[in-house]
């Protein structure tokens, strides 16, 4: 018996080529007859972090500016999402195709399978890009780590070193 997809898991950073990565979850989307989920991760700090910003702006202040900045991206990143992704999927098949947009915070591979079982995604389309290294530009830290653990197939999307970023 062949898979079903019902529902894929769209995971962006929001970066300059989201449009293009998104661009594959609709075409996938409308070819499986499957539903969307945008998922937005807010990387937390890790605990050496915390301690260096606490060191310089006072203790409790950076637990504030955190608290803000995820109020801020709840309410503003969704719109923001959807503004910026609307474009490739036009208005109509944006609301056929996309059942929700989820920001959330923490490590992003963990947030991710997280949301694969939470929503029982079927595939995950994920960039493959990253500025880091070398071999992090071929497929990302993120991704490379999803490949390895994630339960559900996982497609990388490559951009293309010519596209131009459309932010």
């Amino acid at each position: 018996m062949l898979p079903k997809i019902r529902t894929i898991l769209y995971c962006t950073s929001l970066g300059p080529h989201a449009p293009y990565v998104f661009g594959y979850a609709c075409s996938l989307a409308r070819s499986l007859d499957a539903r969307i989920v945008a998922l937005h991760v807010i990387e937390s700090l890790s605990r050496k972090q915390k301690a260096l910003v606490d060191g310089y702006t006072g203790p409790g202040r950076l637990q504030e500016l955190i608290e803000k900045a995820h109020q801020q991206a709840t309410e503003q990143l969704p719109r923001h999402l959807k503004e910026t992704l609307v474009a490739v999927s036009g208005e109509e098949d944006w609301d056929r195709l996309v059942s929700d947009v989820i920001i959330d915070e923490g490590r992003s591979e963990r947030m991710i399978l997280r949301h694969v079982e939470a929503r029982k995604a079927d595939l995950v389309v994920i960039g493959a890009h990253t500025e880091a290294s070398i071999i992090d530009r071929l497929i990302g830290t993120t991704a490379r780590s999803l490949v390895k653990s994630c339960p559900v197939p996982v497609l990388t999307v490559q951009v293309p070193s010519g596209l131009k970023a459309t932010t």
